[in-house]
């Protein structure tokens, strides 16, 4: 049994960090089936990049998303299955509700559908009218978009070192 947990943790071996873009995303880029038009879509406001990497064995991609106007960041982990994507974790930030808060896949990353954002055993933590942490947005360029997911996912340089 595979636990988003663990894929977290885990070492991790980046094959594409992937380019800073504007605007539309093709659906391959991070396909999801049951999506309209089988991806995510994204308005011209919003810049993107997917880094791809492998960890315990599968072949995963982060999708990060953000517009620093708009106060929105998405980072979202998904497992690759042919030509689909388990999304197993999404740390998010919107300017319309309070704090910094995780989507995340409960249990057997395996149980969840492929396709799909949200699963029925996805949790958000911490609750939505619980406390949080942290309520500052701080994403004001590329460079902390990415410093951000990378602490959270643990994506490290070549050398080891943490980005």
């Amino acid at each position: 049994m595979l636990r988003s947990q663990q894929i977290r943790s885990a070492d991790k071996v980046v094959s594409d960090w992937g380019k800073w873009q504007t605007g539309g995303m093709q659906p391959s880029a991070f396909p999801l089936s049951k999506r309209r038009g089988r991806a995510y879509r994204l308005g011209s406001a919003y810049k993107w990049r997917v880094i791809q990497f492998s960890a315990l064995g599968e072949t995963c991609r982060l999708l990060l998303v953000y517009n620093a106007d708009k106060e929105q960041y998405r980072a979202t982990l998904a497992i690759e299955r042919d030509r689909d994507m388990i999304v197993i974790a999404s740390l998010e930030f919107h300017g319309t509700h309070p704090g910094w808060h995780l989507h995340g896949a409960c249990g057997d990353v395996e149980a969840h559908p492929a396709g799909s954002l949200r699963g029925a055993l996805q949790r958000r933590f911490p609750a939505p009218r619980a406390s949080h942490r942290r309520h500052d947005f701080g994403i004001t360029s590329e460079g902390a978009a990415l410093d951000v997911a990378a602490q959270f996912f643990r994506l490290h340089k070549e050398d080891g070192e943490l980005i």
